[in-house]
């Protein structure tokens, strides 16, 4: 570090992450990945001898918060200070690229507005220590040095605690990128869902175009991939029994046990993501990009054929064995089971956030217990149902349409970490009542037959699967529902509320066969459905 370098308060210690061996293209990603980070009052020094690639890192940081690889970016050199207005998707930003190999009297540096420029906008400042009197404390040092190689750098980002908290996870992205061999890859970040989990897709700068994602539909692509940001979690939350959720409701909180998982579905013959590399520690996972195509259009246009398909694959899943652990590369994992109490705790997801969305006030515990009560006897017949292995998710989200080499489609899955055993029709009955994609009765129907075809059910069989069948939908749904509720006024995002007529649509269609009854009393006398 240069000896300039700030001090920090006694109560903030300095943070420091270290790039060993930055090639250029590693390099302009990592840039990319700062830039839409930049906030005003920023300031980064970007320190290193002639030829280190400070110019270069400032030109690719400037052209990715302005999303346009062609722009403009002149060295200042000779001009000492080239501005920026930068605007899009970010709140506007001025941007001040600084470079003061030129300064030789101090006073220059106010001549040129650099005082004034670290307070109105963000500095990127090549040569820094030529203004270390009005470099402020939190700033942000960019050291670059020789790599072990003609063709690498070396980098240390260093700066308080403040840019550790914003930056330490992008960096351990980065890292995990470069040590998986995709250091070129530029993240875009997925609209998430509801789940603590972030996504990005990586591409590698042959599959970008003014760092928009390419239509790739459902071709497989060796210059994409998927980054998963799974950290660590305590289990949570609590209710109020004491009892924590995410243990009651069987919850994966941590990375480790999904690695195995994605080992032993594969095993089973399941198409799940291949990885290219992890970071179990630090929650990160790198692995294959399944593309866009999913089992439908749009919410009211399903692929009848990928339905199918994907029926199919669950069907084939269910004729093998059962397994109760999954031994991968992240240990041991032991399969939980789907029992009452995973069961319940998911359906006070119902009352605690539909009742309120629909009457305006919490639900009194009798209605609770009314509610219990009715259930207690129809979870003990879905615990004695047929058991298997489910995969607790399995809807257009997280189904995908995908070509092999062979050029024959197959489903690839996602969003498996919380498998468990329980009761088989599970994951068909989330399927065919599709909570974002409405399924038509007859699309349904055949979806069932299929199912029970491949299974080999005779008549009994049928029936004791349909009526678990309904039960799993039944449940799952009421589940559905509060969760949409709890996202429209805890999370802002009432847009899932859109979901709510098609899946209570569906509830009323189960809720006609007898198993049912007593509960579809309840809710019509509740004025709930």
């Amino acid at each position: 570090m240069p000896d300039n370098f700030p001090s920090c308060d006694q109560s903030d210690q300095p943070w420091l992450f270290t790039f060993d061996a930055l090639d250029e293209q590693a390099s302009l990603a990592l840039a990319a990945d700062l830039a839409p980070l930049l906030i005003r009052g920023d300031v980064l020094a970007l320190d290193g001898d002639l030829g280190m690639g400070k110019s270069t890192f400032a030109r690719a940081l400037l052209r990715a918060r302005a999303e346009d690889p062609l722009l403009e970016v002149p060295s200042p050199t000779f001009t000492l200070v080239q501005s920026y207005t930068m605007s899009g998707e970010q709140n506007e930003l001025e941007i001040h690229h600084f470079d003061l190999y030129r300064i030789s009297d101090f006073e220059e540096l106010y001549e040129i507005g650099f005082e004034d420029a670290t307070e109105t906008g963000c500095v990127l400042v090549e040569w820094p220590e030529r203004a270390e009197e009005l470099l402020p404390e939190d700033c942000l040092w960019l050291h670059f040095t020789p790599g072990t190689e003609d063709t690498h750098r070396c980098l240390v980002l260093s700066g308080s605690r403040n840019w550790g908290e914003r930056l330490e996870r992008l960096c351990q992205k980065r890292r995990l990128l470069i040590a998986s061999g995709w250091g070129d890859g530029v993240r875009k970040p997925i609209a998430g869902d509801l789940s603590p989990r972030q996504y990005d897709r990586v591409l590698r700068p042959e599959e970008t175009e003014g760092l928009r994602i390419p239509d790739t539909g459902n071709a497989p692509s060796p210059c994409r991939a998927i980054l998963m940001d799974m950290p660590e979690r305590k289990p949570g939350p609590r209710l109020e029994d004491g009892r924590l959720y995410d243990l009651v409701a069987h919850r994966v909180t941590s990375l480790a046990p999904m690695l195995s998982i994605c080992e032993g579905l594969k095993k089973l013959g399941l198409h799940v993501p291949d990885r290219y590399g992890v970071a179990p520690d630090e929650g990160l996972m790198l692995w294959e990009d399944f593309g866009t195509e999913t089992l439908a259009k749009g919410p009211e246009e399903p692929f009848a054929e990928r339905y199918l398909a994907t029926t199919e694959a669950l069907a084939r899943l269910h004729l093998l064995p059962c397994p109760s652990v999954f031994e991968g590369s992240g240990g041991l994992h032991r399969l939980a089971s789907y029992d009452k109490a995973a069961f319940l705790v998911e359906l006070d997801v119902f009352l605690d956030h539909y009742w309120p969305h629909i009457k305006g006030v919490s639900c009194p515990s009798s209605k609770r217990e009314a509610f219990s009560s009715l259930w207690h006897p129809l979870l003990e017949v879905l615990c004695n149902s047929e058991q298997g292995l489910v995969l607790r998710d399995v809807q257009d989200p997280n189904c995908f349409w995908l070509e092999t080499e062979a050029g024959v489609p197959d489903v690839g899955f996602i969003d498996f970490q919380d498998c468990l055993i329980g009761p088989v029709a599970y994951d068909l009955s989330a399927l065919a009542m599709d909570a974002r994609v409405t399924i038509p009765p007859e699309q349904e129907r055949a979806m069932l037959a299929r199912y029970r075809a491949i299974r080999g059910f005779d008549e009994e069989q049928t029936t004791r699967f349909m009526i678990a069948y309904r039960l799993c939908g039944a449940q799952r749904i009421l589940k559905n529902i509060g969760a949409f509720a709890r996202a429209a006024h805890q999370a802002n995002r009432p847009v899932y509320l859109e979901h709510m007529p098609r899946s209570l649509s569906y509830l009323r269609r189960l809720l006609e066969a007898p198993p049912l009854s007593g509960l579809a009393d309840w809710l019509k006398r509740e004025d709930l459905i």
